[in-house]
């Protein structure tokens, strides 16, 4: 079922590069990738939540989506450029960040070691010393300026948090995805005030949620705590609703479709972020709000756009959270300057 929904929803404005063993079948199903996101979470207890200091007031986060990372990574760079001069808590994506070759994956997490280890690091991280409990800057301690938190560099990491695409897990994709990022599947909170934000990021890669992710929802398996949330924001990237008529509306089963709107309002889902499509949509179903967001690649815009990408900001007090559309314009870069900055370039 799983392939035959994923081949119904391949069109021209989401899948520029068709290949009949790449983009319409994927080589993992989503309850294989779902059981080994839980095992990341369950074994390895890769914990998330954000407590904010009292003194923040608001806090932001941007979103972006459909970058499909070949050669040249700047535009995800530009994003955290655009993130760090904001700063902004975390940045998401909502899939198909790189297309699945080896040397794309290469680059992209060149792209993202450079930003956080010459970038994000400098500014939100200092060494800590503290005598008095035996800490010392050669055990190479650092302290987060922005929430006090402290421990050794690998207890940090980039606050970059995306969802798999259709096209990250075909040709063996989901090894490369999976080896950076670890899961499909995560939420965590942040605590601003007294109160708890919620992000969920779910699976629907192959168009479908499958049977394992929706028990695992339905167990609330991510977190065992009984926090009170005040808004909840999810993250996904088949879309379910359809900017324009020729682009195709959702490709989940009709169970699944009931299933998720159904659920997105027991959440009490403030906004509901969408991709895949790459194009811009933004509504009103019950309660939710619902954007579907346009691509952030070269192909689709070469000269970039005032509105490839959101920026979210949520409030300490009751105010909805305000969304901006935000602009990307740097230019696709020659072969000569991507490998002057170390990039793995074949051919164009």
């Amino acid at each position: 079922m799983a392939v035959a929904l994923l081949a119904a929803s391949v069109s021209f404005s989401s899948c520029e590069k068709v290949s009949p063993t790449g983009v319409l079948i994927g080589n993992t199903s989503v309850d294989d990738r779902v059981k080994q996101s839980m095992v990341n979470y369950l074994v390895v207890d890769l914990s998330l939540d954000k407590v904010l200091p009292d003194t923040m007031e608001s806090y932001s986060f941007l979103v972006g989506s459909d970058s499909h990372i070949t050669f040249d990574p700047g535009r995800l760079s530009e994003m955290f450029e655009i993130g760090l001069e904001h700063d902004d808590l975390f940045y998401c994506h909502l899939g198909d960040l790189a297309d699945t070759k080896a040397e794309y994956y290469y680059n992209t997490s060149l792209a993202l070691d450079n930003f956080y280890y010459f970038k994000w690091m400098d500014k939100y991280l200092d060494n800590y010393v503290d005598i008095e409990s035996g800490i010392t800057e050669d055990m190479h301690y650092y302290i987060d300026k922005r929430t006090g938190q402290y421990g050794k560099l690998d207890d940090f990491r980039l606050p970059f948090y995306p969802v798999v695409g259709n096209h990250d897990i075909t040709h063996n994709g989901w090894a490369l995805f999976s080896s950076l990022f670890k899961t499909s599947f995560y939420e965590f909170t942040v605590k601003i005030g007294e109160s708890y934000d919620r992000f969920i990021f779910i699976d629907s890669a192959n168009g479908t949620l499958g049977k394992y992710q929706i028990e695992q929802i339905e167990e609330n398996a991510l977190q065992h705590d009984n926090k009170k949330i005040r808004h909840t924001f999810t993250f996904t990237h088949t879309n379910i609703f359809r900017p324009s008529l020729n682009e195709f509306a959702s490709t989940y089963c009709r169970e699944e479709l009931y299933y998720i709107l159904d659920k997105m309002a027991d959440w009490k889902t403030t906004i509901a972020f969408w991709g895949h499509v790459h194009a811009w949509d933004d509504r009103k179903f019950g309660e939710v709000r619902h954007i579907t967001m346009p691509s952030m690649n070269f192909v689709d815009h070469p000269n970039g756009g005032d509105d490839l990408i959101v920026r979210v900001t949520v409030y300490k007090d009751n105010r909805e959270p305000k969304v901006e559309r935000v602009g990307l314009y740097c230019k696709e870069r020659s072969r000569e300057e991507l490998l002057s900055a170390g990039y793995k370039v074949t051919t164009k």
